[in-house]
């Protein structure tokens, strides 16, 4: 009789067999003949393994005693409790967390090679090995409970020093949904044994950014920040972050899937009443497209990058935009946008440093690539009379979002208002 090698796990060591191997020399029939102990007489094990069939499939795993009467009645145990499951539709084969995740993290990976995966499997991936597999590793998938999950909340602030902010949590329990749901497919759970996960983190109302100030003496350092590089590489990666970064600033696009996908093609004129606009197709986080319109000046930063392409050097930025090249704007074919974006991340933390801007004071929160983003909200909501509704569909985030952070701006536009007519001043000299 001819057996397959396909390996599965019932507790740990369960072996699927299509058809019924050879019986041993001592075997042993329980349950009416329905499933069978046997001992492995070439084996140096003493154990009686038990063979039964459930899911139209043969299942085997070791009784791990070399007592017959004991062997006995575990086999019963495992076998009904096997044919319990199958009749409720419980998955009978588990496997470890750590095995799961381990696949979950090739499938992230493969996205993220093949260009068609988030930015953020790159961070999944990272907590996934430095977080959830040195916890939950030896655990079965199925036995990850609520109480286990409170128990790694605690586990995972030892290890950072801190209560971890509510975008950490929010970052690993994404990681966790992404291994569960990677369980749940190869039908190693159900649905009802994935556990609530709760977010208790550090909840920050107020994003850090820069004030008109503060990002007016960013952009002043750059000037010269960027011809202080080293003469090849360093030097082109700086002038490249310098015109990256006022191109953030000044179109409000996500550092990463948006900024790093994007292409020359994407670009386009539009005229209204005989005045021309530059135009920004974008792939928001739920892979949809939208386009923007953008400030004027921009077209100056693309135009430096430009000349310092030598694919597209000779041509005039109009020409550029009528052609429709398909080449990145921000990085080459060779690296992902989750490598190039980290890159850029890097850079522009040691350029902070350097011009002691890494700290917002009013959060106390380290700034970003993405805090350029708040700067044109900010800068948006206070020097133009667009709405907060108009505002968000241009930065492909909800209404909601945008009072949530960005409230206290609207507020100050109405100083005027709340402080009523006159002056401090007067209010000072009147005094009686």
């Amino acid at each position: 009789m001819h057996k397959t090698h396909k390996e599965n796990t019932l507790g740990s060591t369960t072996t699927l067999e299509h058809i019924m191997p050879k019986k041993a020399e001592h075997t042993v029939h329980i349950l009416e003949g329905k499933a069978t102990l046997y001992q492995r007489p070439t084996s140096s094990s003493p154990f009686w393994y038990i063979r039964f069939k459930a899911n139209n499939a043969w299942l085997r795993t070791s009784t791990k005693t070399s007592d017959l009467n004991k062997a006995k009645e575990i086999a019963v145990e495992i076998v009904t409790e096997a044919w319990f499951k199958e009749k409720h539709n419980i998955p009978i084969i588990t496997k470890r967390f750590k095995s799961i995740a381990v696949l979950a993290i090739k499938r992230m990976q493969e996205a993220l090679d093949a260009k068609a995966g988030k930015v953020v499997f790159a961070d999944y991936i990272q907590c996934t090995n430095k977080y959830l597999i040195p916890f939950f590793g030896q655990y079965n998938i199925d036995n990850i409970s609520y109480e286990l999950t409170q128990q790694f909340s605690e586990w995972r602030t030892e290890q950072m020093g801190k209560v971890p902010s509510a975008s950490s949590i929010n970052t690993h329990n994404s990681a966790l949904n992404r291994i569960f749901e990677e369980a749940l497919i190869r039908g190693y759970i159900t649905k009802t044994q994935i556990p609530l996960l709760r977010n208790d983190g550090r909840k920050n109302t107020r994003r850090p950014d820069f004030t008109a100030d503060e990002y007016e003496q960013l952009y002043t350092y750059m000037r010269s920040w960027a011809k202080e590089g080293r003469q090849g590489h360093e030097q082109e990666m700086r002038l490249m972050l310098r015109d990256y970064v006022l191109i953030l600033a000044n179109t409000g696009i996500r550092a990463g899937t948006e900024a790093m996908n994007l292409k020359w093609k994407h670009l386009r004129f539009d005229v209204k009443d005989g005045k021309h606009y530059l135009l920004m197709s974008v792939i928001g986080k739920t892979r949809k497209h939208r386009e923007i319109t953008v400030r004027h000046r921009v077209a100056e930063y693309l135009h430096r990058i430009q000349l310092r392409t030598a694919s597209i050097q000779n041509m005039t930025f109009e020409e550029l935009i009528k052609a429709n090249v398909d080449e990145y704007i921000f990085r080459d074919e060779e690296r992902t946008a989750g490598n190039a974006q980290k890159a850029f991340g890097n850079m522009f933390k040691r350029l902070l440093i350097k011009s002691g801007l890494q700290v917002d004071n009013r959060t106390d929160n380290v700034r970003t690539l993405y805090s350029l983003r708040h700067v044109y909200a900010t800068m948006t909501l206070t020097k133009t009379n667009l709405s907060a509704h108009v505002i968000s569909k241009h930065m492909g985030t909800s209404t909601a979002m945008i009072d949530k952070h960005y409230g206290h701006v609207d507020l100050s536009k109405l100083a005027d208002e709340f402080a009523g007519t006159g002056s401090i001043d007067d209010s000072l000299t009147n005094r009686s």
